[in-house]
């Protein structure tokens, strides 16, 4: 077919397309100034019959030239050049419709998904780029809750798009062991009494919680700040002892992490970040290229601060008039969180030498993960050239600052390759959430941790798998009731594009008959089961006559199929599973029609070329459900 190209058929489909239209356009008004972009933005896909690529690019004509869209639509059908990949090009409602040559195009989609396989709508669209993704950065002092599950499942999916992207992906963990709060949980921990029980990260958020109530009935504070003193100077014992801590409790974040299907490259440590006087190095290097600037007078005396007036034009959010100045060094020499934030983004970028050392903590999810330590080897982490950061929306002024400064720096460049996926708060069944009063911990039976998250959605797949009576035996209807829990927590938060707030709920995240997780896995299993009894295999079944190909459902099915690497590059660009997880719920949707008006095993002459798509559609599938995190099941 012309011009097109294995495992990209419907991106260059588009292409021809467009390049027919345009041509057809300068022939028919050659002063119309329409370029091969403004044709391309008008391409959309038409509804089924009424062909296979639209143009609405008459109607930009017809109001430039004072004529009617439908005479423009008719006047540039006459100039396209009808030859392969299309068929036939009509004129409706003023729309230019192309219709494509469903044998041809059927035979070639079929094709690269049997010769491509796990590999099939991957892309170069990164050239091997690096690109450091950054999640969930929850402080060792407690467990996962709901909102910290949303940040680690947008970086885990982000990272996986990213890479199948063609872009190189390191997996980094910030773990903020020196905050007020890991001082606090330390405290605690040397002074209430209570011997750890149970998973480590739930019970210190719960000493946790407990500090908080009696900083407020007396006053810890002097003691508090003395310890993280101590715990900064990075040499005490009692330094020792809250790493030791946090360590624990990140070992214990990390039984959820892997219990959802999360992994990492490598953990950074801000302890370490201050060892390697990283923080000095970039507030030095920030203050000679004048981004930053030590005030001797003022409110501000002794800080080092950010002039905000030099960044009025960057963004509306610094336009305040009575916010001239913005702390990054307070006068006690204490850094905000803005100022760590700097400092490690320059890292990131390679703007400040790699200077950690690391360890390896062996295989995790068949990656090795590393962490910064006091000793051990060199690594390649860092350096990037995209840094993507997953962070509540509410960090987004923070955020502005970490870039204002760079640009102040002449780091322009760099910081527009600072990416912020802002996500929206996360709700279950009318819960509400507060680190420091426990919020996550519930009412009565009700958690909302992860990890009761994940132990309720087992539970509740395990009654819908045993009550379906699909599966007989216990051990395969548990590992089962996991991988469908799992995936259903996945795709239900994943769903939701990351700026908006997700209402998590039970009747949608275990939907069996549509929109859901367990829908598309559901589907999937249903198509292995009908090869299954077909006994087919790809060797087996020979030379296949595309000629039964028709313009159904099937063909319907066959153009989604083609599609799957403009979804896995436009998922990507964005930032945004849900693209994903939309193209997963329109797949399964076409294949459900396909299957229930379409015999597959008693249709004759197109037997052998409906069992074809059966295997492509599932082929694409399991290659979608990788991406967002879902097991594809042979049986459920």
């Amino acid at each position: 077919m012309r011009g097109l190209t294995m495992g990209a058929q419907s991106k260059e489909l588009k292409r021809i397309f467009a390049e027919s239209v345009l041509t057809a356009v300068s022939k028919a008004y050659s002063d119309s100034g329409i370029d091969t972009q403004a044709v391309i933005n008008s391409i959309s896909k038409p509804r089924k019959d009424y062909g296979d690529m639209s143009s609405s690019i008459a109607f930009r004509i017809a109001k430039s030239k004072g004529v009617k869209p439908m005479d423009a639509a008719v006047a540039i059908a006459k100039g396209f050049d009808v030859a392969a990949p299309f068929t036939e090009v009509k004129v409706m409602g003023g729309y230019v419709n192309a219709y494509v040559d469903e044998k041809a195009y059927a035979h070639m989609v079929i094709a690269d998904i049997e010769k491509e396989g796990d590999r099939y709508a991957s892309s170069g669209m990164g050239k091997g780029e690096k690109v450091m993704v950054e999640y969930p950065a929850v402080n060792p002092n407690k467990p996962w809750h709901i909102g910290h599950l949303r940040n680690a499942l947008l970086g885990d999916s982000i990272s996986n798009l990213l890479d199948f992207a063609g872009y190189k992906v390191e997996r980094e963990d910030y773990i903020d062991d020196l905050g007020l709060q890991i001082a606090e949980s330390f405290w605690g921990y040397r002074n209430l009494g209570n011997a750890p029980e149970g998973k480590f990260d739930e019970w210190l958020g719960k000493q946790y919680v407990e500090v908080n109530k009696r900083m407020k009935e007396g006053n810890l504070g002097g003691e508090i700040s003395g310890l993280l003193k101590l715990m900064e100077e990075g040499d005490s014992e009692e330094a020792r002892q809250a790493r030791q801590i946090s360590e624990r409790c990140v070992d214990a974040q990390y039984d959820t992490a892997y219990a959802y299907g999360i992994y990492h490259d490598v953990m950074i440590w801000e302890s370490d970040i201050v060892k390697a006087r990283l923080l000095q190095k970039a507030l030095d290097m920030a203050m000679a290229r004048g981004a930053l600037e030590r005030r001797t007078a003022g409110k501000n005396a002794g800080c080092v601060v950010m002039d905000l007036g030099k960044v009025r034009d960057f963004a509306k959010d610094f336009e305040n008039p009575e916010e001239t100045e913005k702390v990054i060094v307070r006068s006690d020499g204490t850094a905000t969180y803005v100022a760590k934030d700097i400092a490690f983004h320059m890292w990131k970028l390679g703007l400040i030498k790699d200077e950690f050392s690391y360890k390896g903590l062996g295989d995790h999810g068949g990656r090795m993960l590393y962490s910064t330590s006091a000793s051990g080897g060199r690594e390649s982490f860092g350096n990037a050239s995209i840094a993507v950061n997953v962070i509540g929306s509410a960090q987004r002024y923070p955020q502005l600052i970490v870039k204002a400064v760079f640009r102040l720096m002449g780091y322009g460049t760099e910081s527009e390759r600072i990416v912020h996926v802002a996500y929206g708060e996360v709700s279950i069944e009318g819960g509400t959430l507060s680190g420091r009063k426990g919020g996550w911990m519930g009412d009565g039976d009700k958690a909302f941790t992860a990890d009761a998250l994940l132990r309720e959605a087992v539970q509740k797949a395990l009654d819908a798998t045993a009550a379906s009576k699909r599966i007989s035996d216990s051990k395969m209807m548990e590992q089962v009731a996991r991988a469908v829990g799992k995936s259903a927590i996945r795709f239900e938060f994943l769903r939701t594009s990351p700026g908006k707030p997700v209402v998590f709920s039970w009747k949608s995240a275990l939907n069996f008959e549509g929109n859901s997780g367990p829908y598309c896995m559901y589907t999937f299993a249903r198509a292995m089961r009908i090869l299954e009894k077909a006994g087919y295999s790809r060797e087996g079944i020979g030379a296949i006559d595309f000629k039964a190909v028709e313009r159904g459902y099937d063909f319907e099915l066959v153009k989604l199929l083609g599609e799957a690497q403009e979804v896995v590059e436009k998922a990507a660009s964005e930032y945004s599973p849900n693209v994903v997880t939309d193209y997963l719920m329109e797949l399964t949707s076409a294949f459900s029609k396909f299957y229930e008006t379409m015999p597959v095993i008693s249709s004759g002459a197109a037997r052998g070329f409906r069992m074809r798509l059966l295997d492509a559609y599932m082929q694409v599938a399991k290659n979608m459900f990788g991406l967002v995190g879902i097991d594809a099941l042979a049986s459920m």
